[in-house]
């Protein structure tokens, strides 16, 4: 019986997923306009990305030697988390204004 359980998962995970790639396809090319803004927002977080890429360090410290860490995936890691921490702080500073902006109106 689990068998049929995984196999249904299977089928189940594959639907959602085409679904989920499928229907903002079908939405953006309906509307070209929101095509664009999509487009500029990836664009931003390409350019957060490559950034990051570029400040991040590829040290690989003792402790970390002894689990085999390689230094193009400490670099990885090092992106990812100033990746994380400038859009953290973006999204804190966003709401920040959100909220001060409405409290002077």
């Amino acid at each position: 019986m689990a068998n049929y359980g995984i196999i249904l998962t299977y089928i189940l995970l594959a639907a959602a997923s085409i679904a989920a790639l499928a229907f903002p396809i079908k939405h953006l090319t309906s509307n070209p306009k929101k095509a664009k803004e999509v487009g500029v927002g990836l664009g931003i977080l390409l350019a957060v990305y490559i950034l990051a890429n570029l400040m991040a360090s590829s040290e690989v410290t003792e402790h970390f030697a002894k689990f085999n860490v390689t230094e193009a995936e400490s670099k990885q890691v090092g992106a990812g988390l100033i990746v994380f921490y400038i859009l953290a702080t973006g999204a804190l500073l966003s709401v920040l204004y959100t909220e001060i902006s409405k409290m002077l109106k």
